[in-house]
């Protein structure tokens, strides 16, 4: 996770920064940044000064210490060499595509979040090659409208053989429906995993390996289309491996009659 994230997370630093002025001239940049989107979210300020003196906020309050602490580095990377032209990039995009500036702002505070608790990776390593890769790829996402789904959709089941149409159509109808009902985002492993579980409870057991293999070419499709990169199809496609195992691992003689045995992990 980003070092701003990680500073704030503790809940007696955050509330000792949140009761400095803006103008105190000993803030540093992380310090400036937190007050600063405490300042445009103030019921996320107020949680987490409720929680002044507590040992552990509460879930809630929780929730709001790493909103604001990830929009804090949010603010710090739109000012990094590197990160700060692709959310430029980005934002601009988006904001073309009819977001609104919250909006914008919104989905790139998500991927910044993503990459600091999306995945199993040492959270105390901050993974730049992949927030980038990933900021890269909203430009693509966000001119990707119900036409573009629609052809897309049509391509990917017609470049298999005539016998499993049928499957490809169904497995990408799933993935991206999961994925893209609030419409269209960077696909994460929880949009993987309730694609599997739907596909694991309408398709035969003996096909959800098959089905499986079909989400790993619909990701691969997908990264020649830009909306996703090489880094999360391998992570992707990962988890999409790991599931079609444990659906082809053969039943022991007390589970044969649990039919949850043959749904999606």
């Amino acid at each position: 996770m980003h070092p701003t994230i990680a500073r704030f997370l503790d809940l007696s630093t955050a509330v000792a920064t949140l009761e400095k002025l803006e103008s105190e001239t000993t803030l540093d940049a992380d310090e400036s940044a937190l007050i600063t989107a405490a300042a445009a979210h103030p019921g996320s300020r107020k949680a987490v000064l409720a929680s002044k003196g507590k040992k552990k906020p509460s879930p809630e309050a929780e929730q709001h210490l790493i909103l604001l602490a990830t929009r804090a580095a949010a603010r710090r990377l739109a000012v990094d060499p590197r990160l700060g032209p692709r959310i430029d990039t980005a934002r601009a995009a988006l904001e073309k595509a009819g977001a609104s500036a919250e909006e914008a702002d919104g989905l790139i505070t998500q991927t910044v979040l993503e990459e600091a608790f999306g995945y199993a990776e040492d959270p105390d390593t901050f993974d730049a090659d992949f927030l980038a890769e990933t900021l890269e790829s909203l430009p693509h996402l966000a001119v990707v409208d119900q036409e573009t789904i629609d052809a897309w959709l049509e391509d990917f089941a017609r470049a298999g053989d005539d016998g499993q149409r049928a499957l490809r159509l169904k497995v990408a109808e799933e993935v991206l429906q999961a994925a893209w009902s609030d419409g269209p985002q960077p696909i994460t492993p929880e949009h993987i995993d309730e694609a599997l579980e739907e596909l694991g409870d309408s398709v035969a057991a003996s096909e959800f390996a098959l089905a499986a293999r079909t989400v790993e070419q619909l990701l691969a499709f997908l990264l020649t289309r830009h909306v996703i990169g090489r880094e999360r199809l391998g992570r992707l496609s990962h988890l999409v491996e790991t599931a079609a195992s444990a659906g082809a691992d053969p039943l022991e003689p007390d589970e044969a009659e649990d039919p949850e045995d043959d749904e999606a992990p």
